[in-house]
């Protein structure tokens, strides 16, 4: 992901890009819309040494509420109509990668809760399942 521009600010926000990227901190990205911020998140997952892992982009905003939970923790066949096989959901396709989350104040609060306890304890459980799994993945949101 390039970040183009030669002014003070863009070097200043390529310098923290590279300083975000050696760390494994999870990071929130803030600016105004259409400002590139999945572009910095792309940048930072780039340059740091999850680079070969998968980088999953999500749409906070774009997902209909009753599916929030079988789409970001997965769920197990059976769990509800129309669950017919296991399935993984973001946190598991991101693992061992980086996990973009875009629009996060767009969620309901009760998501940014268990999406906090999952941040917290580096587990999900997907609906229907009895056990957590456990995850590792970097979280950068906006």
């Amino acid at each position: 992901a390039a970040l183009l521009g030669q002014s003070p600010a863009m070097q200043q926000l390529r310098r923290q890009v590279l300083n975000l990227a050696g760390t494994s901190a999870d990071v929130l990205i803030v600016g105004e819309t259409g400002t590139g911020k999945e572009l910095v998140a792309r940048a930072i997952h780039e340059h740091g040494v999850r680079a070969k892992q998968r980088f999953v982009a999500v749409n906070c905003g774009a997902i209909p509420e009753n599916l929030l939970e079988a789409e970001f923790f997965g769920y197990r066949k059976g769990a509800f109509t129309g669950a017919n096989e296991d399935r993984d959901g973001f946190f598991q396709a991101a693992d061992g990668g980086t996990l973009f989350l875009d629009e996060i104040g767009d969620l309901p609060l009760a998501m940014q809760s268990k999406l906090l306890r999952v941040i917290q304890e580096r587990s999900v459980r997907p609906v229907g399942a009895t056990a957590e799994s456990p995850i590792n993945v970097r979280i950068l949101s906006a």
